[in-house]
């Protein structure tokens, strides 16, 4: 049993007949206001200078706090460890100028990577199916229409 950091959601609109089905990939949104890291009672998450957010398995007592008061249902237990784990944004792969895995696996492309202060006005922060909260301001774009930047690899 692993801990899998990316779910596919599918979400279904409109009404007969005219319904939409949408599958949305979705992992941690490393939000600019993370409720994961306000609430964990052992300041084991942590956001990292480059704005990704981290679960320190060292200090990390499993209690699933985090999980409950994340709005995405992101953090995971670890049966193995009985820690909490959670995307990382796979920054040991940003570092050395590759993207992150889930980019670079996509069998479709629908994934992009970018420097954030060039893709967050573009796109839309919230699509059908997607629940956005104002209060959590996830770091994630969907791509809808007249997307420039963020295109090409870091």
């Amino acid at each position: 049993v692993d801990v899998r950091f990316r779910r596919v959601h599918t979400a279904e609109t409109g009404t007969f007949p005219a319904v939409r089905t949408q599958a949305l990939s979705l992992a941690c949104n490393h939000c600019e206001s993370a409720y994961c890291i306000r609430v964990c009672p052992t300041r084991a998450i942590q956001r990292r200078a480059d704005g990704f957010i981290v679960v320190n398995a060292a200090e990390c007592a499993g209690c699933g706090i985090c999980r409950e008061f994340c709005p995405y249902d992101v953090p995971r237990v670890n049966p193995k460890t009985s820690t909490m784990q959670k995307c990382d944004g796979c920054f040991a792969r940003i570092e050395q100028d590759l993207q992150p895995a889930c980019v670079t696996l996509c069998p479709t492309g629908a994934l992009r990577f970018g420097d954030w202060d060039e893709i967050q006005r573009e796109g839309s922060s919230t699509i059908d199916g997607f629940n956005n909260r104002a209060q959590t301001r996830p770091r994630i774009r969907f791509v809808t229409s007249g997307w420039t930047a963020g295109q090409e690899a870091r």
